[in-house]
């Protein structure tokens, strides 16, 4: 009984642990862009091998809102941040100089979610 009660709480620990989804979008440039969200993280990767990592800022995927991530560029002084909407099914991708404090953004829409 003691194996049985041990083995259902490790396969439960172990599930809990490994929380990601893989969100693809249409992109105006790429055609097509992923979104692997992982525990502490959004990886974004394009089809030529190109992507960022952002680090998640805030996150309100328990409720099936939003995640919020940011990625700072001290080389080049931009600084960068995505957010994830869950009911529109759309991401949000924003470039704002640090120095000038110029911003640019554009949205990759019709996003298909894989839990």
């Amino acid at each position: 009984m003691k194996k049985l009660l041990g083995i259902v709480v490790l396969g439960l620990l172990w599930c809990s642990l490994s929380y990601s989804e893989t969100w693809t979008c249409d992109n105006y440039r790429f055609g097509k862009s992923i979104y692997e969200v992982e525990e502490t993280e959004i990886v974004l990767k394009f089809p030529n091998n190109d992507g960022w990592t952002y680090k998640i800022k805030k996150d309100q995927r328990e409720y099936k809102i939003s995640v919020y991530g940011e990625f700072i560029n001290k080389q080049t002084y931009f600084n960068y941040d995505i957010y994830m909407d869950y009911q529109g099914k759309y991401v949000i991708n924003r470039t704002q100089d640090a120095l000038s404090g110029y911003s640019k953004s554009y949205t990759d829409k019709n996003c298909v979610i894989f839990y």
